[in-house]
């Protein structure tokens, strides 16, 4: 059990503070570290602090964690860090922050909370409650003392240097001897005013037949528009390689899981390009507008010339003008940018004194040598 458990139960289901009820600015706030996959039972508290959230990230809302906990093997071993605002025996409470860790067995010491990242979290912001931004922030830092040291440091992978969550944590940080460092910050990537591509590539596959925009509205059509959209890929240069997602069970579960999860939720968007009754390329998106991340798209490599996955982005942005298209990397694709996301490191001030790094020694020597040993059993 994690050493800053502060609520009594870890994979139980709870009664939380109903959606939309008051909140106590005074009240304290209290640690619970609890694994991902029982988490199940405070999906309605999660999903409300999702909406709530000073930085909105589709990436940790339940509907895609979970499912990830389910299918995913790099999430089996996932923990949240939840904030709570009052205490377990004291109901109603209020969930207003959460972050993600990995749990690490260490060889010569006790088991440790370590930042966690993924290449399927384009964004790896945590969800923090924007009406209690400072009590979260501060009481995630006194946590995260307590578990892996008094000059520890902390990182938070994939997070926007110019958002609100970074801007108040680095200044909250401050206050408790941390300073910040950024790291591995992407660049835009090339946006493309000229137009004459994407009407090229409408000329071209016009001469063929009728291209129209095609987004299901509904559960059944975005269901049925994501396994074009596998069907696509595999069809393709990844599918040749062995990388499609249709090639891997697992990941090919969570695509389907993930996405029929948060299509309930208006979180996820599917869109085809038709020539004829032919889809010739598809785009899978999450969040809510007006800004979205790419998350999987696939052409038809038979038409790669024209570039059908381009002109499917380029119909997808005049169709709505306010909505923007995020990638998690630099693709030159008409109409989308890349995230421009980084790192961001919080070291400790002390953490490289002499007095700290022996203090760090006798702490770990203690934790290896120290440990409970099970009693031995009679032959």
């Amino acid at each position: 059990m994690s050493k800053i458990m502060a609520l009594a139960s870890v994979g139980g289901t709870a009664s939380m503070m109903p959606t939309g009820a008051r909140s106590h600015p005074g009240t304290a706030v209290h640690c619970e570290i609890r694994p991902l996959s029982s988490c199940d039972g405070i999906v309605e508290e999660w999903a409300d602090l999702a909406a709530r959230a000073i930085e909105p990230n589709p990436f940790l809302d339940p509907g895609f964690a979970l499912a990830a906990a389910q299918h995913l093997v790099s999430f089996r071993d996932v923990a949240l860090m939840l904030l709570w605002q009052g205490e377990a025996a004291r109901q109603p409470r209020r969930l207003i922050g959460l972050v993600p860790f990995r749990r690490r067995q260490r060889l010569f010491a006790a088991e440790a909370l370590d930042e966690f990242a993924d290449p399927r979290l384009f964004n790896g912001t945590p969800l923090i409650d924007s009406t209690f931004v400072a009590p979260a922030l501060s009481a995630l830092l006194r946590a995260w003392r307590r578990e892996a040291g008094p000059t520890a440091g902390l990182t938070f992978p994939a997070v926007d240097p110019a958002g609100p969550f970074a801007t108040a944590l680095i200044r909250i940080a401050r206050r408790h001897g941390f300073a910040a460092d950024w790291q591995d910050i992407g660049l835009p990537g090339p946006r493309l005013a000229d137009s004459a591509g994407p009407r090229g590539a409408r000329t071209a596959l016009e001469a063929q037949g009728t291209l129209r925009l095609e987004e299901p509205s509904t559960l059944a059509g975005r269901r049925d528009a994501v396994e074009i959209l596998l069907a696509l890929e595999a069809s393709g240069q990844r599918g040749q390689t062995g990388r499609a997602t249709l090639q891997d069970i697992r990941e090919a579960a969570f695509l389907r899981s993930m996405s029929r999860n948060l299509s309930r939720q208006k979180l996820c968007r599917i869109a085809l390009l038709m020539l004829d009754e032919k889809p010739i390329a598809a785009a899978l998106t999450l969040g809510r507008a007006p800004s979205r991340w790419l998350y999987l798209a696939a052409g038809d490599d038979g038409l790669a010339p024209a570039r059908p996955l381009a002109l499917l982005l380029a119909m997808m942005r005049k169709a709505a003008p306010a909505r923007s298209i995020r990638l998690a990397g630099g693709l030159p694709i008409f109409e989308a940018v890349s995230g421009g996301f980084g790192t961001l490191r919080l070291n400790h001030r002390r953490a490289g004194t002499p007095a700290d790094l022996a203090a760090r020694i006798r702490r770990r020597i203690g934790q290896s040598l120290f440990r409970p040993r099970p009693a031995a059993h009679g032959g």
